[in-house]
């Protein structure tokens, strides 16, 4: 930072509906075309100073005005992008994933510490606009923008009263307190406007649910209720009306999608980053369903449903990265494209092994149901039961199996390169046995979706 620049102005008038304090002519000058930091009695707020000799206090802002008055100002000096360190520690710099401009082309300016950024524009009607987040965020954050991506994060045109929101709207109150949870990282939780919306006044549940946001940090006076017939039960709306903050987070998560195209760039912290982003992306946008064909035989199927092509397309692309192929479909007459695939057993154990589902519980059951249903676990799921080595008689044991039957399971197994054979009578699980050991062991786990 730079020098402070002092003086003494007189006590304004704060009956006044705007209240302005004139700058001295000497220091007008060396301020000019700057954005400045001004302490009014000990109270700071940040301006840009252009053509006029002075700065207007906002309403919102409480200053004590006394007989001596002591203003201090000084030159922000911009911070600095390095487009290079996007990951520090295991947590990711906003700071480095920040736009240098807004998607009105307005310079987006930068000032902090260690671990709070104040970012701020000033707007077309020539306030100053600004924003206070976090510097650091957990890989998990990630999540969050999965969410985003899936249900809040499309393209709004600026309104020209009350600009663009942060905004999110889901049926789902675990992904709700989720994404609060998520968003603390980055942002006060008292910042949220709270909106549920009810088929019928249900006072027991208004209670619950306003009991489980302010739980999380959502002010009691934030939150709304309404009656909307349309609904099967709830819903609830979360809202943040900020042009800035919605263009910091829009450009954070379109970002991180790309990196996670990439991939290189994220090195080792890529897979924690991909599987939470798409845990947020499948719990919001994604629909797991399993039905029959004509001929009785039983298919299950990963639906996406999106509006914006180039997201359509983006969305194929990562479900590439991990092996799973995928087909984009245009419904006709309609601005939407499904993103479909069909789940064949390896593909099954990969959605379980990522635990993509865990952050939807009527997606996971259905998930671990369909393995559990498949014709390949009633042989795999032996391998869960049997050691590193195993012989001929523990596999009859395990199995409950005859020995000439037992023979045949070790035949196919050795086919799949599920088992390999050490010597006689012995044989140990190979690389991918012990992977799908892994998998079908963890299938009862309850998942990572934490109670907030």
């Amino acid at each position: 930072m730079g020098m402070f620049y002092t003086f003494s102005p007189k006590t304004p008038n704060i009956n006044k509906r705007v209240v302005r304090i004139q700058i001295p002519t000497k220091i007008y000058k060396k301020i000019k075309n700057n954005f400045v930091k001004i302490n009014v009695n000990g109270t700071e707020l940040i301006d840009k100073i252009t053509s006029e000799k002075r700065f207007v206090i906002p309403k919102e802002q409480k200053i004590i005005f006394s007989n001596q008055n002591i203003v201090k100002i000084e030159i922000i000096k911009n911070k600095k992008r390095k487009k290079k360190s996007f990951i520090v520690n295991k947590k990711i710099d906003i700071l480095n994933w920040l736009p240098e401009k807004n998607r009105e082309e307005v310079k987006i300016n930068i000032i902090g510490n260690k671990d709070n950024l104040t970012c701020f524009i000033k707007n077309f009607k020539g306030r100053v606009r600004q924003v206070i987040i976090k510097k650091y965020v957990p890989l998990e954050f990630c999540r969050l923008l999965g969410y985003y991506q899936a249900e809040g994060g499309k393209e709004k045109i600026i309104k020209k009263r009350r600009g663009r929101e942060v905004v999110i709207t889901n049926t789902n109150l675990d992904l709700v307190k989720d994404f609060i949870f998520l968003s603390k990282y980055l942002i006060d939780a008292s910042n949220w406007n709270a909106e549920i919306k009810l088929t019928k006044r249900n006072e027991l549940k208004e209670k619950f649910i306003i009991k489980e946001l302010i739980k999380l940090g959502v002010k009691k006076n934030k939150i709304k209720i309404r009656k909307e017939k349309k609904l099967k039960d709830f819903s609830i709306r979360l809202s943040i009306c900020s042009t800035l903050l919605s263009d910091i987070i829009l450009n954070f998560m379109n970002c991180i999608r790309k990196k996670l195209i990439e991939r290189r760039p994220l090195g080792k912290n890529y897979k924690i980053m991909y599987i939470n982003f798409m845990q947020g992306l499948f719990s919001g946008d994604g629909n797991y369903n399993t039905f029959k064909n004509k001929d009785g035989g039983t298919h299950h199927r990963l639906i996406f449903y999106e509006g914006n092509k180039n997201y359509a397309i983006d969305y194929q692309k990562l479900l590439r990265n991990e092996g799973i192929k995928s087909n984009i479909i245009k419904i006709k007459d309609k601005n939407l494209y499904i993103i479909r695939t069909t789940l064949n057993w390896e593909l099954l154990l990969l959605l379980k092994e990522l635990n993509l589902f865990d952050y939807h519980k009527k997606h996971k059951e259905a998930l671990v149901s369909s393995i559990k249903s498949h014709k390949r676990y009633k042989s795999n799921k032996y391998l869960i039961k049997l050691g590193d080595n195993f012989n001929i008689k523990q596999i009859c044991e395990v199995s409950n199996k005859s020995k000439v039957i037992c023979y045949n399971w070790i035949k196919k197994m050795v086919n799949n390169n599920l088992i390999v054979k050490n010597k006689i009578n012995d044989w140990s699980s190979s690389l991918g046995g012990k992977r799908i050991k892994g998998i079908l062991k963890n299938l009862e786990n309850k998942g990572t979706n934490p109670s907030h």
